[in-house]
């Protein structure tokens, strides 16, 4: 890894191909690969998705978690907020989504409400998905805690997805699926890093929705 500076800024250049996990906040060694998996932080997490959380609108965007951390200033996640910014599905006074729940798929976290994404554990974990997709054990866990998981956001109002994922995440999604007896309709837009591709034609369909017509 090579790190150069420019002005004000540092930039981190790519090693083998690919760039280097970065954490605003720091990772917690404990944190990190299969062993995060036991940590009580993620236990805790996996609880209040279970028993506590409650999605403030009936359709969500999910997007993939990222090398960066918090995910919220990731490059892709900064162009979805502005392409949510330009259809009027973005509250300015909370600087958060409006009208839909954004929704980070995580392969060790499962799911990440926008407004979640800088606390802890979130924040501070580095688990790559090859992590989950190598391990039977570890993919089986995932899986079944995330159809559990989405099972009971359906119950309690979730109603549709527009899934924004790349390919290894895609598959534990999927994986979940299968496993499910309640899902809600899906929107699935194939993911690229190099633009949005179906994404802004499925956003901008939510225009119709009577909930979010209120609120253009």
């Amino acid at each position: 890894m090579m790190i150069v500076r420019r002005g004000d800024r540092y930039v981190v250049r790519k090693e083998d191909g690919r760039w280097p996990p970065r954490h605003l906040k720091g990772v917690d060694p404990a944190l990190v690969g299969a062993k995060a998996f036991e940590h009580p932080a993620v236990r805790e997490w996996w609880r209040w998705l279970l028993e506590e959380y409650r999605p403030r609108h009936s359709i969500a965007l999910i997007t993939p978690c990222s090398s960066v951390k918090p995910y919220t200033q990731s490059p892709t996640s900064r162009k979805i907020r502005g392409l949510l910014r330009r259809l009027g599905l973005w509250d300015g006074g909370s600087d958060r989504p409006a009208g839909i729940e954004w929704l980070y798929f995580s392969d060790l976290l499962l799911l990440v409400p926008y407004e979640r994404a800088g606390e802890y554990p979130a924040c501070c974990y580095e688990v790559p998905p090859d992590v989950v997709l190598g391990r039977p054990l570890l993919l089986n866990l995932v899986s079944a805690l995330l159809a559990t998981v989405v099972e009971d956001l359906v119950d309690r109002g979730l109603e549709h997805v527009i899934v924004f994922l790349p390919r290894k995440h895609q598959r534990l999604w999927n994986e979940a699926r299968k496993r499910a007896t309640r899902w809600p309709s899906e929107t699935v837009t194939r993911y690229t890093i190099f633009g949005f591709d179906g994404l802004p034609d499925a956003l901008r369909e939510l225009r119709r929705v009577p909930e979010i017509q209120e609120l253009l």
